[in-house]
C-alpha cells in the first residue's frame, strides 16, 4: 500500500494517543460526516451527549454557523451528573482517569477506546464504559 493509500484510508484523521495520567490507550478521530448527531462533551468530566439531528428541539434552534449552532445547542442541555455543562469546545478526557487529553482545538474531534478502530464491534466491557459515559435520553433543561 502507498502513502496516498495510507492517506485517502485515514480520512477522519484517526490517530493512537496515550492517556499522560493513566496510559491508557485511546483513539482520537475527527467527528464522522456519516454520524446522525452532534457530540457534545461535559467541561468536567468525560460524559457526552449524543444530540440527534432529528430531534425536535435541535430542529427549533434556528442559529447562523456551527459555532452558533453549538453554543445555542448547549445552552439548553441539563447539566451533567458531576455538575459540568456540556459543549462542543470541552477538553477531550480520558475515560479512565478524567485526565485532559492534549487535543487542541477539541472541537470536531471524538475519543474513542483504541480497540475500536481495529475492531467491528465493541467487546462488552467497551460496550459498557461508552453506555456510562454517553447520554442521548433526558438532553433538554426545562424552559
Amino acid at each position: 500500500m502507498t502513502s496516498d493509500q495510507d492517506e485517502d484510508d485515514n480520512w477522519l484523521n484517526g490517530a493512537y494517543l496515550t492517556c499522560a495520567g493513566c496510559q491508557e490507550q485511546l483513539y482520537r478521530v475527527d467527528h464522522s460526516p456519516f454520524y446522525d448527531c452532534y457530540f457534545l462533551y461535559c467541561d468536567r468530566c468525560p460524559m457526552r451527549v449524543d444530540v440527534s439531528y432529528y430531534d425536535p428541539v435541535l430542529e427549533s434552534i434556528t442559529a447562523d454557523g456551527y459555532e452558533h449552532l453549538m453554543l445555542a445547542i448547549a445552552s439548553r442541555l441539563n447539566p451533567c451528573e458531576c455538575g459540568g455543562r456540556f459543549s462542543d469546545t470541552a477538553p477531550r478526557r480520558c475515560y479512565r482517569c478524567h485526565t485532559i487529553l492534549d487535543i487542541d482545538p477539541p472541537s470536531g474531534i471524538d475519543i474513542w477506546p483504541a480497540v475500536w478502530p481495529d475492531n467491528d464491534e465493541p467487546s462488552p466491557a467497551e460496550q459498557e464504559i461508552a453506555d456510562r459515559l454517553t447520554r442521548s435520553e433526558n438532553l433538554w433543561a426545562q424552559p
